[in-house]
């Protein structure tokens, strides 16, 4: 029995490796998503021209799916539409317009993600500085009505705004990671057309 590769300079078996490999990694690379038209990216009841039109919950939804699924950044997004509704005009508009919504929405997601994070923080550091306040009048241990009463009032109030303070910030890693994900991993992204 022969071997087959035994006519085949190592070289080129070798090569072949590296181009199986690349392309796989590419294919990991790359995403397809099917639709049925154009106005399966787009919201039902905008009536907008593509241009403006609001992108569907639908497509972010499952853009989000599949970004889940991948690890490293996507090189090319790819929606496959059948032949017979495809229009290079609408195309061009379409990729524009998901560009252009995808930076826009990254841009707020990341400012709402800033937001949080100062108010988690505040809320800690105010919650830590009343708990510290409600320490200190216990130190006093007053015999006042009124010393006694602020302190009752204090060490509830800061607990809960400790916790509801970490709670933002623990928040922030599960709720919004996925909106920011998608908008890391599609950002340099390229959009194209295929039949299906």
């Amino acid at each position: 029995m022969y071997n087959k590769n035994e006519f085949i300079p190592e070289k080129i078996i070798d090569y072949t490796k590296k181009v199986q490999v690349l392309s796989e990694k590419k294919a990991i690379r790359d995403i397809s998503i099917w639709l049925d038209n154009y106005d399966d990216i787009f919201s039902d009841f905008d009536p907008r021209p593509f241009s403006e039109r609001n992108v569907s919950d639908d497509f972010l939804y499952e853009l989000k799916k599949v970004c889940r699924e991948r690890k490293s950044s996507i090189n090319v997004l790819q929606l496959l539409v059948p032949e017979k509704s495809r229009n290079l005009e609408n195309e061009m508009l379409i990729v524009k317009r998901l560009h252009s919504h995808l930076k826009q929405n990254f841009h707020v997601y990341k400012q709402l993600v800033k937001i949080q994070k100062r108010n988690g923080f505040i809320f800690v550091s105010s919650g830590m500085l009343i708990m510290i306040l409600a320490s200190y009048i216990s130190l006093l241990k007053s015999g006042n009505f009124i010393m006694h009463t602020l302190l009752v009032m204090l060490e509830p109030a800061g607990w809960f705004i400790l916790w509801t303070g970490l709670d933002d910030l623990m928040k922030i890693k599960h709720i919004q990671k996925a909106e920011l994900d998608l908008f890391l991993k599609m950002e340099k992204s390229k959009i194209v057309f295929s039949n299906i």
